[in-house]
């Protein structure tokens, strides 16, 4: 119950004020606990911080999943998975706010947990693309660097894409991706 309230009451201030200008001492407040109590459940700021990029994975993993199970093309598989996500991440702002911050403020705790991420999402991408060629479904040069890419496109849409330029909904950033996979960029003549 006590891990439960620290837990909510330290994403809910890391999400209002950011990772760097909450402290311990802050939570406890908040959390109606003491500051012992916190460091019997975490070991420090970064501990909690890991604690909710870790779920922040095995939510997304969930939603790619749960889409793998249905019954359909390979390609729609990816378009349903990469909208899922995006939704996902519109309703649960959370690694916006710490990329950013890992961005304007350099800060390495969090740079080096978004570095964690990242690379668990390339080798679960990596993984998938591996299954997919083997089936036939795609072909590609270099596993690692495709693996990167789309990742990449994915991180551009949705994290770097200025909405000042136009404004981008879920379904067309995953209907753009889906089909630059599926279809490549050169048109047959």
């Amino acid at each position: 119950m006590k891990e439960e309230q620290i837990i909510q009451t330290a994403r809910k201030l890391f999400h209002q004020f950011g990772f760097k200008k909450v402290s311990m001492d802050e939570i406890a407040k908040e959390a109606g606990v003491t500051k012992k109590t916190i460091y019997s459940y975490f070991t420090s700021k970064e501990e909690l911080l890991k604690y909710f990029i870790v779920e922040e994975i095995k939510n997304m993993k969930a939603i790619i999943e749960e889409v793998e199970k249905q019954d359909i093309d390979f390609f729609e598989k990816i378009n349903q998975s990469i909208y899922k996500l995006l939704k996902y991440k519109k309703e649960r702002d959370f690694l916006n706010i710490i990329a950013r911050e890992a961005e304007v403020l350099k800060n390495p705790v969090v740079i080096e947990n978004l570095k964690l991420i990242d690379e668990q999402i390339q080798a679960y991408i990596k993984e998938k693309i591996t299954i997919a060629k083997e089936k036939g479904y795609i072909h590609y040069q270099d596993v690692d660097v495709t693996a990167f890419l789309i990742y990449k496109m994915y991180i551009a849409l949705i994290i770097e894409w200025d909405n000042k330029t136009k404004e981008l909904d879920e379904q067309m950033i995953a209907n753009s991706i889906s089909e630059i996979l599926e279809k490549g960029l050169r048109e047959d003549v």
